[in-house]
């Protein structure tokens, strides 16, 4: 049988559909926090594991869903490789399909690409029971609709993602920290949009409290050469980029809301006085419970970012700005298409969806 190996997951969604009974869909539970409240009843993935295919020389990997991210990077680093776009691990179980269907990138994600950047394929399973294959395996793949890409960031609304085709890339040989004290977020920010336009090797740039990194990764020539150049207190191993993208730093230990705004990096960062950690070279700022929702949200649609209301909410209601009236007729539409029933995850990205 082609889809023996997803049997009880065809299984798990006919008996849905069949009574218009919702699911709940996870990997490994360590985002639940994520997204509108979670409504339906679980449908695990873990069973769903394991890599596929690895061609190391031609840097792709096809990977199961529910296959941890830790895992997974065990395997590429044994060959010299990583994944781009440094998925976040919030806590350890966290699956590769999780990050897709979140959407979740690093700090790396301006330098290097985002999620979308290195999804090559991916093997879905829609809420009307079909198993179905969008993209491919290698990289230059331009038939059809790019359905694969659709998937990042659709909160498991639009279907159950089995399988990923994932572009890899190799590990740089090696990588330090630049530590600049600018007392500004504004003229740190400043800062990295200059060295953008400059040939140096920047792979993530961060600003919190007085203190901005910058990240260097290459050659060792080139990062010293770099490095001399930009100046700054150089740190080997600096765990401040794995605290950040885990949330273990303690900018997010107070248990409070957290807000997640996107932006243009040439924005001023609104509310520098209050405690903001800036990321993605000025693109993305995170902002605690001391900053109000209701005028960070004014201001952010002012100047033409996104909010996410992004952990701790209320969750009752929308978390992620709503879209415009056209673009969410076509969210709607997608929706009819591939989770026709709406058993889906319903709700967990806007309500009514």
């Amino acid at each position: 049988m082609e889809h023996r190996e997803f049997e009880p997951l065809l299984k798990a969604v006919g008996a849905a559909r069949h009574v218009r009974a919702p699911l709940a869909i996870e990997g490994g539970g360590t985002r639940r926090f994520y997204g509108r409240e979670i409504i339906g009843e679980p449908l695990s993935l873990a069973d769903c594991r394991g890599v596929v295919e690895y061609h190391p020389t031609e840097l792709v990997v096809t990977v199961r869903s529910g296959t941890g991210v830790d895992e997974l990077e065990q395997e590429l680093n044994a060959n010299g490789q990583m994944l781009g776009f440094e998925p976040p691990v919030c806590t350890p179980g966290s699956t590769i399909g999780g990050s897709i269907a979140l959407g979740f990138s690093g700090s790396a994600r301006p330098y290097r690409g985002n999620v979308q950047d290195f999804v090559l394929g991916i093997r879905l399973l829609t809420g009307d029971g079909r198993i179905m294959r969008f993209g491919g395996q290698v990289i230059k793949n331009v038939a059809g609709f790019d359905i694969a890409r659709l998937m990042v960031g659709s909160l498991g609304c639009l279907g159950i993602i089995l399988e990923v085709s994932l572009k890899v890339i190799p590990r740089p040989q090696y990588e330090c920290t630049l530590c600049l004290e600018i007392r500004d977020a504004d003229q740190a920010v400043s800062r990295f949009n200059e060295l953008t336009g400059q040939p140096y090797p920047v792979t993530a740039a961060s600003w919190l409290d007085g203190m901005a990194r910058i990240r260097l990764s290459g050659s060792e020539a080139g990062v010293d050469a770099a490095a001399k150049a930009i100046g700054g207190t150089k740190i080997e191993d600096d765990p401040f980029w794995h605290q950040i993208n885990s949330q273990k730093h303690r900018f997010f230990s107070d248990g409070g809301k957290i807000k997640k705004v996107s932006q243009k990096p040439s924005v001023p960062v609104f509310a520098p006085d209050r405690p903001v950690l800036v990321d993605w070279g000025g693109a993305l700022r995170w902002y605690r419970e001391e900053t109000g929702e209701a005028e960070l949200k004014e201001t952010v649609a002012e100047r033409g970012g996104w909010l996410e209301l992004f952990r701790n909410a209320d969750r009752a209601h929308e978390v992620f700005a709503l879209p415009n009236p056209a673009a969410m007729r076509i969210q709607h539409r997608l929706k009819d298409v591939f989770d026709p029933d709406r058993i889906l995850n319903p709700g967990r990205m806007y309500s009514g969806l």
